[in-house]
Parts: structure tokens; sequence; C-alpha cells
């Protein structure tokens, strides 16, 4: 640890916590063996800051799992019950220059005896460890390994390409992993111009695909194909040709639909776990769940100083559930913590301004926004499954096949138009099975529920859908009004500013 320059390391691997984790790390090394209360801990990280206890038992979890504290026996923060924390591992102090050495020395993404695997000057930079999501980093490191085709399948801003990103560089058993970012190509040729490139092909005639592959074929390669749902016909032939014309390159793709090739292996990304619908909840309760570990987190950096209490932690995690655990949605909303607090918060969660809340300046276009985020996703969809996509956002909570069928049976569509479009949804992750037993209900999450009641308004479809949906009222009370009431499970009233 280099407290000057607020660097920690293991090894040469950069490990990436927050500015205040690291303030409470250097504090407990700085007092080595002794132990330092709730009171101290906060003075450190929070000087001049009158903050609740809870913020430093959210920063305590995310600092004890990023250094790996209790794994292969090692101990490094120890909690004293009624007193506070002490660090109590072995420390050796260094004159700064050496540490500044250790710091100048390259990153390395693989340990003996295996080599390190070449990282292309286009991979995108190690990103910081994903709240929630180190099972899903284990199992997904096992299946690139054993599989030669793995696609990373979920919702718009569930964290693919973030997973993937934290993935590839720890497999040493590779000579090289490339990046290719699709996000920004459409058509044949540019997919295949943007494959070349990240792998530094000079391309030598029109067959792009055989310069591909007489590239790859003697490497032992992984190549990350990002994006791939708006080229996905495309994306599919190309993945075919390289798995069948090489022998040892593997492809790990990140889309919103499989790709659905031979031997193909799906790697389904859910969403961060929330606390269920079980009554009142305390603030350590809550923390137990990734969900809520996420939005205080960014509630916290959006500058929000009040301490979390017992009495607002049900109403978080009813905030959670209403986005359903997605990852980009709780910080887009979370982000809004410091200006407006909770309460303004969850009032606002289904308005429209909600929707346009802006993310990270340096996310990429489609995860500026919510909106924009539910755009990408809309546009690919056919003109009947945004049709059937709109009218499905009436229904309140679950419903059957059948209710979703009847809502659209007098339009000029086929039933078996409608049952494909229902399946289409499901596939592009934009519609869910809702879990239990029993029959079959489907589910319209959170935030692409609230686009679709927008979506449903601009379109002036409102009035005739709301007319189908009241033969089926008692499964579905709400009505479709441009100002519609929801309540969560909380009792908090939300309203739905339609435009």
């Amino acid at each position: 640890m280099d407290p000057a320059a607020r660097v920690l390391l293991r090894g040469n691997d950069l490990i990436p916590i927050g500015s205040r984790a690291f303030d409470i790390l250097v504090a407990l090394v700085q007092n080595h063996g002794q132990v330092l209360s709730h009171v101290e801990l906060m003075a450190f990280a929070w000087p001049g800051l009158n903050v609740e206890a809870s913020n430093i038992r959210v920063q305590m979890t995310h600092l004890r799992r990023e250094i790996g504290c209790g794994e292969n026996g090692d101990r490094y923060i120890v909690s004293i019950a009624g007193r506070g924390y002490s660090f109590v591992a072995p420390v050796t102090w260094k004159e700064a220059q050496e540490s500044t050495q250790a710091w100048n020395a390259p990153l390395s993404y693989g340990q003996p005896p295996y080599a390190v695997p070449r990282i292309a000057k286009t991979f995108p930079p190690r990103l910081s460890h994903p709240v929630g999501r180190d099972e899903n980093i284990s199992k997904l490191s096992q299946m690139v390994s054993e599989r030669r085709f793995v696609t990373i399948v979920g919702t718009g801003g569930i964290g693919k390409t973030t997973l993937a990103v934290l993935v590839a560089p720890d497999l040493p058993m590779f000579d090289q992993v490339r990046f290719v970012d699709l996000s920004t190509v459409d058509d044949e040729a540019a997919v295949l111009r943007t494959i070349a490139l990240a792998l530094d092909i000079a391309i030598s005639g029109n067959d792009v695909v055989e310069d591909v592959v007489s590239h790859l074929s003697t490497q032992h390669a992984l190549v990350i194909l990002d994006n791939c749902e708006h080229v996905i016909d495309i994306a599919a032939d190309i993945v075919a040709s390289l798995l069948g014309r090489t022998a040892k390159v593997h492809i790990l793709a990140t889309s919103r639909e499989a790709l659905r090739l031979p031997g193909e292996a799906v790697y389904l990304l859910r969403p961060l776990g929330v606390p269920p619908h079980t009554g009142d909840l305390t603030v350590e309760q809550a923390l137990l769940w990734p969900a809520i570990q996420l939005f205080v987190r960014r509630a916290v950096d959006s500058g929000y100083l009040e301490p979390f209490v017992d009495g607002q932690a049900a109403t978080i995690a009813a905030i959670c559930r209403r986005l359903d655990g997605n990852p980009l949605a709780i910080e887009l909303v979370a982000s809004r913590m410091g200006r407006y607090g909770l309460d303004r918060v969850a009032e606002m969660l289904d308005n429209q301004l909600a929707l346009r809340w802006s993310g990270g300046r340096r996310a990429a276009p489609r995860h500026q926004t919510a909106e924009a985020m539910m755009d990408w996703s809309y546009a690919l969809l056919s003109d009947v499954d945004q049709r059937v996509f709109r009218a499905l956002s009436v229904f309140s909570g679950e419903f059957s096949l059948d209710a979703a069928v009847a809502l659209m049976e007098d339009d000029d569509f086929e039933q078996k138009d409608i049952v494909g479009s229902i399946g289409n949804l499901i596939d592009k992750s934009l519609l869910s099975l809702a879990p239990g037993t029993g029959p079959a209900q489907l589910k319209l999450s959170g935030i692409a529920k609230t686009y679709a009641v927008f979506k449903l308004a601009a379109f002036g479809e409102c009035p005739l859908v709301e007319q189908r949906q009241s033969l089926y009222r008692a499964q579905s009370p709400q009505p479709c009004r441009p100002n519609m009431a929801f309540s969560s499970d909380s009792g908090l009233s939300m309203q739905i500013q339609a435009s």
C-alpha cells in the first residue's frame, strides 16, 4: 500500500477500492494491532462530517472483500464486538521509493507457471470489482476455459461487458486476449473491419473472413465480441467460421439474446439480489443484499451524507425491487440521492424525468440514461414486437399468456404472431417468466415497464388497450392513464407523468 499515491497492490496487480475504503484501510494499518472505534474511523474517512455507523459497515464489507480477508485462511481486519475494528496481519514499512518502483512495474494478469496473456491496446481498462458478482466471475471463468464459445446474455445495464472485461485477463491459458466493441457498427463490412482492426490484421483482399481465420489459425486466443444483439446474424456467421476453421480459438460474446449456434454455452446473467417482501427491515439486514449495497454505495458517492436508518431500509428495498436489481438502473437512481434525498427519489421513480437522469460522463451512449438503454433494445424490435411490448405495459404485475394474447386479439395479428412476439421479447431480455410454481406467469421488468407506458401514451394507444384490459381488471386492476398511481410495497405513492 502506498498511502501517498493512494495505490493498493497485490504483487503487481492493482486492487481497486473506493476512496472512503482506502482511507479506512490506511487508518487501520497505521494503527496496526490497535482497535479503532466507528467514531475514529469515521473521523478518518469523513472528516468534519456526521455520518451513520452503517456507512462504516458498508465500506468495511467492500474493503474486506477486495483484499481477500478470510480467503485461504488470511486474516487482515477483525471485528471486535462492541469496540470496532483492528488490522491484525503483519505490517512492514518500506521507503516511498521502493513502493513507487513496485507501482511502476507492469501489471500482471497471470501467475507462474502460466504465461501472461497479451492484452491488445484496444482492450478496455480493468474495471473495479462489481458488487455481488464474485460467483458470476468464478463460474464464467470456468466456462470460458472449458468451452470454445460462451455468450453472456442479459438485459441492458445488467453488467455483461463489465463481466467480460473482468474475466478475460485472468485466463492465463490464452496466448492473447482481444476485445471487439461492436456497439458502433451496423453492417457486415463494418463488423469485419472492426474485428480485423482489433486483431491488428492487415486486410489483404476482399475476403476479410479468410484473413481473420489465417491470422488466428495457429493461436490459442480469446476473442471477445461485445454487444452482438444489433448485428446478431452477421456475428453468428463470423463466429461459426472461426469455430469451424480454427482449432484453439475461444469466443466470448455479450448480447441481449443468444446467437443460437451449435456448441454455444449461454451464461444468463441475473439481476443483483434484492430483499423479498418480508415487511420491516433493518439497515444491517438490508445490506446483506448486493442490490442494497450498490444503492447505498452510489448514494454516498453522490453526496448523500445523512445517516441511513432502519426506517429507510424498506423504502430502499422497494426501489431496488422496482428496478429489478438492474445495476445500471440502481446506479442511475441512487446517484440522485445527494440532490433529491430518498423520499423524492422514491416519489419520482416512475416519472419520465427518472428515465432521463444521466449516468457516468464517460459511459457508452446507450448507458448514459435509462431511456437510452431502452431505446437501444426497442429499436431492435419489429413493428409487431414493439406494439405487443407497448400493450403489455398495462399489466400492473404478473400476467398469463392468455391475458396477453387477449389484449391484442382484435388487432390485425394472428394468435401465432402474438405468441411469437412474446417469445421474442423473452429471448431479447425485455420480458421474463415470473418465478414460482403453478401456471406460467409473465412479467415486464420495472424500467422496461416504465418505458413502455410512455411509448403507449405517445402512440395514443391507451384508450383502446384500456378497454381490453378491463376484461382482466380482477387480475390487473391498474388502469392505463396519462397520470397513473403506483403504490410500492413500502406504502409509497408514486406518479407516472406521461407525455
